[in-house]
């Protein structure tokens, strides 16, 4: 049994506007196995679960209650990255150097597992034979694919990958944060940018 479904019924929080069936949020971070996405994704399913306290998460206190917020346990996790370690292992490095709960990764794997399942290959990578516009469509269709399969009310894109260099003046190709953005807009879905790389401040 996951830790989702142990803690189904018995949440004792006030019950949120979004939090009804059929209305799932994704969430898709650019960079899905790097250190920020997998904390974050962690961190969610222990919240949820109830196996930690939202200490410090402003938006579980009551004033947000009813402002129409999805739930915590609505969160579908997703991504794009140019590597393949697999999410579980990432976050046991992570409880290991002491950023997450040492049992923690293990209390969550099956929410690990599933959010790793749904992490497709980034890029532009090494010797990329693809133009700009053929990887905002192969990016935007994985946001298509996802959003229909979880059958997802809507899908939020946070860039959290390492911030990349500023790109030449002269470079003919967009930089990766700002094929991701550009993938986003298409598939109809909102954008944020967590770091300072260029994303949507392309021209």
């Amino acid at each position: 049994m996951t830790a989702h479904a142990e803690r189904e019924g018995r949440d004792e929080r006030p019950r949120r506007i979004a939090d009804s069936p059929g209305r799932r949020t994704g969430v898709w971070f650019i960079g899905a196995r790097g250190s920020v996405a997998t904390t974050a994704t962690a961190g969610c399913a222990a919240i949820a679960a109830g196996l930690h306290p939202p200490t410090g998460m402003v938006t579980e206190t009551p004033p947000f209650a009813d402002t129409g917020l999805p739930p915590l346990t609505s969160l579908v996790f997703g991504g794009h990255d140019t590597l393949d370690c697999p999410l579980a292992k990432r976050a046991e490095a992570l409880a290991e150097g002491g950023v997450l709960p040492y049992r923690l990764p293990t209390a969550v794997r099956a929410e690990l597992d599933a959010a790793d399942a749904e992490i497709r290959p980034g890029g532009p990578l090494p010797g990329e034979t693809r133009t700009d516009q053929e990887l905002i469509a192969a990016f935007a269709a994985d946001l298509t694919d996802f959003a229909h399969r979880n059958e997802l009310t809507r899908t939020v894109v946070i860039n959290v990958s390492s911030t990349e260099p500023a790109p030449a003046p002269d470079d003919p190709r967009l930089p990766a944060s700002s094929l991701y953005a550009a993938a986003a807009l298409r598939a109809g879905c909102s954008y944020a940018n967590f770091t300072p790389s260029t994303g949507l401040r392309a021209p």
